[in-house]
């Protein structure tokens, strides 16, 4: 099942700038979280990874969409085709990024890296799609906003 909600980011009403040079961009993208997006194993699209580029690092933020027990864990990669899970693919990284560690409160993390799966992505000659993935749902799920910011370069 994939997020219910899009951001202008992947509708295209605002491009992913692409780098002039060696420098790392970030780029900070919120998607509007139902409850029904917060089931277990809900993946869905955030932002893309433009073509020529590769992650460097990435950071999560969200409101209080765990209102229990420090219960949710997010995942973060490139989405398969079908926008149904992260990719295994090689040129993706081989698994997700990493995750972020348990929350029940407003938050923001550094991702904790998944062994070398980031720096494994291999840059391709199209845009991909960045998505999170609900790891460990939450224990009382709540609406609210979720923000991934994403650092990448060219090569």
């Amino acid at each position: 099942m994939a997020f219910t909600k899009s951001n202008d980011y992947l509708t295209g009403r605002k491009p992913m700038p692409y780098p002039a040079g060696g420098e790392v961009l970030s780029v900070r993208a919120t998607i509007a979280m139902a409850t029904g997006d917060l089931a277990l194993n809900t993946t869905g699209a955030v932002m893309w990874l433009p073509a020529g580029c590769v992650p460097v690092d990435v950071h999560v933020d969200g409101t209080d969409m765990d209102t229990s027990t420090a219960a949710m864990v997010l995942q973060v990669g490139i989405c398969n085709a079908g926008v149904t899970d992260l990719s295994t693919d090689a040129a993706d990284g081989g698994a997700n990024w990493g995750a972020t560690t348990a929350v029940n409160a407003a938050f923001h993390q550094r991702l904790t890296p998944n062994g070398i799966a980031m720096v494994s992505v291999q840059a391709t000659n199209s845009d991909r799609k960045v998505g999170v993935k609900v790891a460990t749902a939450p224990t009382t799920a709540a609406a609210g906003t979720l923000g991934v910011t994403l650092f990448y370069r060219s090569i």
